[in-house]
């Protein structure tokens, strides 16, 4: 007969106690972001399955895929016998791999905190919890510098737009407060125009952002686009030359896929973000500062 080892964890982000097999050794991952903590804790090997967007690091694409996260295979995530799925808060999602009798550990990602947060857990989940501060400590450094060389420069009021409708300016959504990203452009001495409204992700009117009035537009793509793809997208955004940002040819297309999977390389996206800011604030050396 085996007999399974438990563990248990405290999950802060929700305030309670979670049982989960001691030391998984076959894991399933349900995102991006995710697979990539797996990989930067040194846990590839007890990875059996990924969804069809994880794609990074390359090697995981040698692994099974699942299907996407929203509608995954369910019997090909049963036959790879894992024990244990990590997955994105949904509750929904969450129950249905319960009632297949698959163990479940919930890692959020909305903000830098809920990032490193979940290093940790996975730290606690796996035992390796040294190994797990050391990543969060490396993470933070880099934060922290990019921070305290930010400090007391021009804040530079931007808009992060993080999709609208293919060939036009409608439908534009945006990152808001509390999200990695705005988080990521404060830490660069930079303020997201819209943080006023206690919403992460929302679409704004043409009307809004006309007012809000932006010293410049960060596009966040996830495809790899050529030279003349990126020029057409920049060449759209004349449509509302009144804008600032637009005026100054301020608008920045950031096309690696990296910056809309919020796991362990949020400290490149902020050294890369940290360029952006500086270039913006050169293009504004002789303009007075808006508030």
């Amino acid at each position: 007969m085996t007999i399974r080892k438990w563990t248990v964890i405290w999950l802060w982000f929700f305030g309670s106690w979670l049982l989960l097999p001691a030391q998984p050794r076959r894991v399933i991952s349900l995102a991006p972001n995710i697979t990539e903590m797996v990989y930067r804790l040194g846990l590839q090997d007890r990875l059996v399955g990924r969804t069809a967007f994880c794609q990074y690091p390359p090697a995981v694409l040698r692994l099974p895929s699942v299907g996407g996260y929203l509608n995954p295979d369910f019997e090909q995530m049963v036959r790879l016998q894992p024990d244990l799925v990590l997955l994105l808060p949904n509750p929904e999602m969450e129950q249905k791999l319960q009632r297949l009798g698959l163990a479940t550990l919930t890692l959020p990602n909305e903000t830098l905190a809920d990032i490193l947060e979940s290093f940790r857990t996975l730290g606690e989940a796996f035992g390796i919890t040294d190994r797990a501060q050391a990543v969060i400590q490396g993470i933070q450094d880099t934060l922290q510098q990019v921070e305290q060389q930010s400090a007391d420069k021009r804040t530079v009021r931007a808009l992060l737009v993080v999709g609208r409708t293919p060939g036009t300016l409608q439908h534009i959504y945006i990152a808001g407060k509390e999200t990695y990203l705005s988080e990521l452009w404060a830490l660069c001495g930079g303020r997201n125009v819209f943080d006023g409204i206690p919403l992460r992700y929302f679409e704004i009117s043409r009307e809004d952002l006309i007012k809000a009035n932006p010293d410049a537009i960060l596009e966040f793509r996830s495809e790899t686009l050529s030279r003349v793809e990126k020029v057409q997208l920049q060449k759209e955004w004349e449509a509302l030359k009144i804008l600032t940002a637009v005026q100054r040819q301020q608008v920045y297309l950031l096309t690696d896929r990296m910056f809309l999977i919020p796991g362990p390389r949020i400290a490149r996206m902020a050294v890369q973000l940290q360029r952006i800011a500086e270039t913006i604030r050169e293009s504004f050396r002789d303009t007075p500062a808006k508030h």
